[in-house]
């Protein structure tokens, strides 16, 4: 997954399902209940539940009241691997212009620090954390340094990236 290039609708949706069930730790939301407010379909929310079940982040539970549920700590469990399951390995895979020239692109570089940037804010933060900012519609920005490898400086007209509403 090259989270510049964009993330995918799975892992868009799976992180969302995640984040109503997070609202709620102890209590079982249906998938119909999920993929209603979530605005999808239950059969494709359901397999993607079902990959969240098998890495053991969420549980099934059957019967009358049952449904999905948290089967870890929020405040423990870090974010990323949600990303993983739902979205692939993290690759920082620089500039996809045809016949560039590869590693000394600037702008491959610069793909692959935002990237790199974004991984590292996801492995930073946990589902507790996660489920704050989703419950309260919380913005999030990353700070992120461009230094300019000639100079060792700082680039003044980069800062912050900041990502709206989770």
């Amino acid at each position: 997954m090259n989270p510049i290039a964009g993330l995918p609708e799975p892992l868009l949706l799976g992180l969302h399902a995640f984040g109503e069930l997070a609202k709620e730790p102890d209590k079982c939301l249906t998938t119909k209940h999920l993929a209603d407010i979530i605005g999808t379909s239950e059969p494709y929310l359901s397999k993607i539940l079902q990959r969240l079940c098998r890495c053991g982040l969420i549980k099934s539970v059957r019967g009358p009241g049952g449904g999905y549920k948290l089967n870890c700590v929020p405040s423990e469990t870090p974010l990323y691997p949600i990303f993983e399951v739902l979205g692939g390995p993290f690759k920082a895979s620089g500039c996809k212009l045809e016949g560039c020239r590869g590693k000394k692109c600037f702008i491959g570089g610069m793909m692959d620090e935002l990237s790199r940037a974004f991984f590292r804010y996801l492995a930073s933060r946990s589902v507790a954390e996660f489920a704050s900012y989703y419950a309260n519609g919380t913005e999030v920005s990353i700070e992120i340094s461009v230094v300019t490898p000639s100079l060792g400086q700082r680039h003044p007209n980069f800062g912050n990236v900041s990502q709206k509403k989770i």
